[in-house]
């Protein structure tokens, strides 16, 4: 049988032959080329959260199969880099959408058309099919309308022709980024003379195996299945419940009605995109993606919206106003139901989900609502809970089973249900924990901005001459010439492994639930303090022009050292006072920062605080007018013991901050994920956070060497 460390070559995911469903991998012969959902999901854990490199040869297969890899490739931490090797035909089209970076050897080829499958039943049950076919094909086609920046109209046309495309076309269509490199330089595609030809061979390979894997899983036994919730089954005549090949109902494929022979010109593509459209559509994506995760946030937060329900959300490529009333109709249907005139009570939510929340909520020490049911729950009992009613005597068996159980979750995520709770617990406390504790580097920083990658983000800053000028007699304003610096700002992720292994779990030790969490939200605090306040105990250069951010040229540094008095701070306030716009010429431009925070050292912390505390004076000439405009920030990391000094002293304006900071896009907080969830003896799982900061604007600070 093969597995997913079969689809790793040289540290690369290697995807030849047939998208299957997890289930029909079992009675496949052993010598055919395939690959399914489970087997990448196993590949992807192998390789680790870097970027990873994904060779594409497919011919299609199941759309649902298709779909579900596509979304496993999409969400990869690390992004993926797709290069079709051959062919990327039907589902394996759907999954070449998923790559950060597509790419497509120089004589591959892509082919997009519509779902397509068999449907044995009576005109009732064909008209649901038909509808259900429609509805696939129009969700995949949001799907090609997100990678390539067309309309989801465009690309269902596309569809329906059945539409081929060479490298080349696939690129000016935006399905596709650039031809892959063979050696050192890039590889021109097909020549147009030669294409049909070349296309004639490949759509008449495409057929036969198509045709052969249509004949192989009409002969092949089919596994017992019960019918999906909600579905009935394909057939219902009394007598037999027979499911056909690739039933519109639950065995939805992607290949074509083969013709008896194929075409010998390639389709013309339906639409082709104006310059640029792949990159609009790209940003467009992204921020339809941004400001659903956002709008989202607090409820997944408050744990009233699963994270799970909210990437389904987005996978299914719903606008944002749709995604808001969606959101509201999940929670409500999640919310136990008002009162009735009877006086019996219903809960409205599922009851696995309930049940899962009030193991959740047990192991968290709540006291309350689905938690009741569970109250007094230790680790191990959970484990025994999760073996079921027939666990039998053995404790240490039924609590082994129990971590390998997967009743509740049924294999979801590829994890048990015994790693989903305890990875959930995890994440909860943690980010309870990073949210109690403050963060001294928000002195400096304003509002956090959001990487959608892990490239250098730009901030960009605007200047110029914006005085206003006197209107000439025709009625002519003179034009303001603005100008504009850019700092580099990227995000990098840092974490460490966590392993709750099975005598850990028969200790019955439930202190990591609270000390690990505790122990990860202390670390991405010190790990933020660290990166935003060695820009400043270091003096970081801007990108901009490549000088200190404290430096004379940009009006911020003292010229002689002092200690903090009213003559130093005055001193600091002038020059900050004066600082002008970028580009500015006119010599009343003056943007008027006034500092509002005196950040300090540890030694200085007695100085500070008394220079800030309102006192009264024995004279008017000893006045000190600038206590009620500083507060003090002590900050150790800038003092002697971490390589810095115990004397300088730092004026900030918190409405021009000096250093910018990033997030990468849904990751606000650090989290906690599942890596190995289906191990009886262990779960593992990786805290990790993502952060970024760079020092953008020297005119909203002003150093001090101190005395």
């Amino acid at each position: 049988m093969r597995t997913g460390n079969d689809l790793i070559v040289g540290g690369e995911l290697i995807l030849s032959g047939d998208v299957l469903l997890d289930d029909w991998v079992g009675w496949m012969w052993d010598e055919d080329v395939f690959f399914a959902p489970g087997m990448v999901r196993q590949a992807l854990a192998t390789l680790g959260e870097g970027r990873v490199t994904v060779r594409l040869n497919s011919p299609g297969g199941h759309v649902d199969a298709g779909e579900q890899i596509r979304a496993m490739l999409a969400a990869h931490p690390g992004g993926c880099r797709i290069v079709v090797e051959g062919i990327a035909a039907s589902a394996a089209s759907l999954i070449f959408m998923a790559g950060a970076e597509r790419l497509m050897s120089a004589g591959s080829h892509l082919m997009i058309h519509d779902p397509s499958g068999a449907i044995w039943g009576n005109e009732a049950e064909a008209r649901r099919a038909a509808d259900q076919l429609g509805l696939t094909a129009n969700t995949y086609a949001a799907v090609y309308a997100a990678a390539s920046g067309k309309s989801a109209a465009e690309c269902r046309e596309i569809m329906k022709a059945e539409t081929w495309f060479g490298p080349e076309a696939a690129i000016a269509n935006g399905f596709a980024d650039g031809i892959a490199a063979e050696g050192t330089a890039a590889v021109p595609s097909v020549p147009a003379q030669a294409a049909p030809a070349a296309l004639a061979t490949v759509q008449t390979a495409y057929m036969s195996a198509r045709h052969k894997l249509q004949a192989r899983l009409a002969a092949a036994p089919k596994p017992e299945r019960a019918p999906r919730p909600g579905r009935s089954p394909a057939v219902e005549d009394g007598t037999q419940h027979k499911e056909p090949e690739m039933s519109t109902q639950t065995q939805t494929t992607a290949a074509p009605a083969a013709p008896a022979t194929p075409p010998q010109t390639p389709p013309a593509p339906a639409t082709m995109a104006a310059p640029g459209g792949a990159a609009e559509g790209i940003a467009q994506e992204r921020a339809r993606v941004k400001a659903i995760r956002e709008m989202a946030a607090p409820h997944v937060t408050a744990g009233r919206f699963m994270q799970a329900d909210l990437d389904a959300l987005i996978d299914a490529g719903v606008t944002v106003a749709d995604a808001g009333s969606r959101i509201l109709a999940t929670m409500a249907a999640n919310e136990p139901t008002g009162r009735s005139a009877t006086p019996a009570a219903r809960i409205g939510r599922d009851e696995t989900e309930t049940r899962m929340e009030g193991m959740i909520g047990a192991l968290m020490g709540q006291a309350e609502g689905p938690a009741t049911m569970f109250r007094g729950m230790r680790l191990r009992h959970m484990a025994m809970e999760l073996a079921g009613p027939a666990r039998g005597y053995n404790d240490i068996d039924a609590i082994k089973r129990g971590m390998a159980s997967t009743t509740m979750m049924g294999g979801a995520y590829g994890v048990s249900d015994f790693a989903y709770i305890t990875t959930e617990v995890m994440n909860r406390n943690l980010l309870a924990a990073y949210q109690r504790r403050a963060a001294s580097w928000q002195l400096v920083t304003g509002t956090a901005q959001t990487a959608t990658d892990f490239r250098e983000l730009h901030a960009v800053r605007f200047g110029g001459d914006f005085a206003l000028k006197r209107v000439r007699e025709n009625g002519e304003y003179e034009e303001a010439v603005l100008s504009d610096e850019a700092e580099g700002l990227k995000v990098e992720r840092r974490g460490r492994m966590i392993r709750l292994t099975f005598e850990a779990v028969v200790n019955d030790d439930m202190g990591a639930f609270s000390r690990i969490p505790t122990e990860f939200a202390m670390a991405a605090r010190t790990m933020e303090n660290s990166m935003v306040w060695s820009l400043f105990r270091a003096n970081a250069k801007l990108k901009s022009d490549g000088k200190a951010l404290f430096h004379a040229d940009h009006g911020n540094l003292a010229a002689t050292a002092a200690a903090i008095s009213i003559a130093s701070v005055s001193a600091g306030r002038k020059a900050m006072w004066e600082q002008r716009p970028f580009g500015s010429t006119d010599k009343d431009d003056f943007m008027q920062v006034e500092p509002d925070r005196l950040i300090v050292p540890p030694a200085l912390e007695l100085v500070a605080l008394q220079f800030a505390t309102g006192t009264t004076p024995n004279e008017d000439g000893k006045v000190n007018p600038f206590k009620s405009t500083l507060t003090p920030g002590v900050v150790p990391n800038l003092g002697a013991a971490a390589g810095g000094s115990d004397t300088a002293w730092y004026l900030v304006s918190g409405d021009l901050p000096p250093i910018a900071h990033a997030y990468l896009d849904g990751y606000a907080a650090p989290t906690v994920q599942t890596i190995e969830g289906m191990n009886p003896d262990a779960v593992v799982m990786n805290a990790r956070h993502i952060f970024g900061a760079a020092a953008v604007e020297h005119r909203g600070a002003w150093k001090n060497a101190g005395a």
